[in-house]
């Protein structure tokens, strides 16, 4: 177990399971659900970390657009306590994910991604418009121009102090919360 596990006291529990993914031709917009779109995500431990988050925060799932991490590797399985069990995890492409993003704002929904040339400040948009898409860019990168292109609005994170950005998991926590706060304000028909 000591070498399976990477642990020094493993537990003495084992299990094997099925990887559970969600078809993005599934999801629906509908009611006050709020999914979580990663384009390019790299780092394990901050995809463990979001996945955790969103299901803190009552998300549907993440949706891993491009060549993305594992979630399932061992160390975004370790970060997200449990949270892997709750969540929808869905895997798409660039080419896919913009053709989703058409037929979500078509049933009413709204894509929210965060870009550095982002007009609006993340806490001035109303997230309560409708199921919600908060779509966060690559950590190095950002968003593509197309995935931005493919947003119903773009934001920027306010901060005040000398950073000039934010580890994905935190930005992706601060959107998210900031999403769900304006959603269950309205009601809880999530």
């Amino acid at each position: 177990l000591t070498s399976i596990t990477r642990k020094d006291n493993p537990q003495a529990v084992v299990a094997v399971m099925q990887q559970m993914q969600t078809p993005l031709e599934r999801i629906k917009a509908a009611g006050n659900q709020c999914w979580v779109a990663l384009d390019r995500v790299r780092d394990p431990g901050n995809l463990g970390t979001i996945i955790r988050t969103a299901d803190a925060l009552g998300a549907q799932g993440v949706i891993l657009v491009g060549e993305s991490t594992d979630p399932f590797a061992l160390e975004s399985v370790r970060a997200t306590m449990g949270s892997l069990f709750h969540i929808k995890l869905v895997r798409t492409d660039e080419i896919q994910f913009i053709e989703f993003c058409d037929d979500w704002k078509k049933q009413g929904g709204s894509v929210t991604g965060t870009h550095l040339k982002g007009a609006v400040d993340h806490r001035e948009i109303d997230y309560a418009q409708g199921p919600q898409i908060v779509l966060m860019g690559n950590e190095q990168s950002g968003l593509s121009d197309a995935l931005a292109g493919a947003c119903s609005s773009l934001a920027l994170i306010a901060m005040d102090g000398a950073a000039d950005s934010l580890n994905l998991a935190v930005a992706t926590g601060i959107m998210l919360f900031e999403a769900r706060r304006h959603q269950l304000r309205i009601g809880n028909d999530i």
